[in-house]
């Protein structure tokens, strides 16, 4: 079994060298970033995940976001632009119960949640939010 070594890649390069020429290649990968800029400017729609701190507990939440590729291209590069703080005084809350330790746990209204986040990502468009999970919030904060 032959491996692909170095010296197997420069021969091949050698080999293609005759029929391929250098320029085409340079104008080959011109035309594919002037594609790839070009389709970044469309709008897209995309599952994604942010993480939510509201009252020190910090919730997974699933969003659907739509916007430009460049905007969008920078919610999933960066993880900064994935992490927001949200004061439960701009939160609604739909339930409110009790868990196993006897701590008090509130769900946060989707509809509430969406236009914090909404607030904080002006320059996309939020759609949804997947399930929230219950968190526990003090009540001098509520």
């Amino acid at each position: 079994m032959k491996y692909l070594t170095f010296d197997n890649l420069k021969s091949v390069a050698k080999h293609l060298r005759r029929y391929i020429s250098p320029v085409y290649i340079m104008m080959f990968v011109a035309a594919f970033v002037l594609w790839y800029i070009t389709k970044l400017g469309d709008t897209y729609t995309m599952e994604h995940q942010v993480t939510v701190v509201v009252d020190g507990s910090a919730i997974e939440v699933d969003c659907t976001i739509r916007g430009k590729g460049t905007d969008l291209i920078g919610y999933t590069v960066s993880s900064r632009r994935s992490r927001f703080e949200i004061s439960p005084s701009e939160l609604s809350f739909d339930y409110e119960g009790c868990n196993s330790n006897k701590e008090e746990v509130r769900h946060i209204s989707n509809l509430s949640l969406r236009q914090a986040l909404a607030a904080r990502m002006s320059d996309i468009e939020v759609i949804a939010v997947g399930s929230i999970p219950p968190i526990i919030v003090s009540e001098a904060e509520y």
